[in-house]
């Protein structure tokens, strides 16, 4: 009976996330896994997200860097990737290495980075990328490989929720 007990207490807490943090936000969906959040101005990325609510109210659970996202009218539930709020680089150019995770949405490979873009659609992963940033945060992708350059409207980073 004590090993039984144990081992509910353990399926339990394994379950449970002992430290999540819980916030009520609205969300407008930006891509297939991509939501921005306008009051708190931030991305949320999402995996496999079939939610298709082009806005809504949901309730956002993060523990550390993961979480999950639960759409309030339908109740669809979506695990989240990544936070990103929006940095600013200091203006300049940059050789760096990006993947396409989402439509207008490149990440920095080996950075908790992230790049809005504007019309960029190619499907690069790990692929050298130069980077120009303006003063206004604003810049151009330019995709070696694709022959491809892009409008960036933001520089986004690992971000937290207050």
């Amino acid at each position: 009976m004590k090993i039984a007990v144990m081992v509910f207490l353990a399926i339990l807490l394994s379950t449970v996330p002992l430290f999540a943090v819980e916030y009520q936000i609205d969300v407008v969906r930006q891509g297939g896994n991509l939501y921005w959040a306008e009051t708190e101005k931030m991305y949320i990325q999402t995996e496999y997200c079939v939610e298709n609510s082009d806005s809504a109210a949901v309730t956002l659970q993060m523990d550390g860097d993961r979480g999950d996202m639960t759409f309030k009218e339908s109740g669809g539930r979506c695990d989240v990737k990544m936070i990103y709020g929006q940095t600013q680089l200091e203006a300049g150019e940059y050789l760096i290495k990006v993947s396409r995770e989402d439509d207008d949405w490149y990440k920095i490979v080996d950075k908790q980075m992230a790049l809005n873009t504007d019309g960029c659609f190619s499907l690069v992963d790990n692929k050298e990328a130069s980077l120009q940033i303006n003063e206004d945060g604003t810049g151009t992708l330019s995709l070696h490989e694709a022959d491809e350059k892009c409008a960036v409207k933001g520089v986004y980073s690992k971000g937290q929720l207050q």
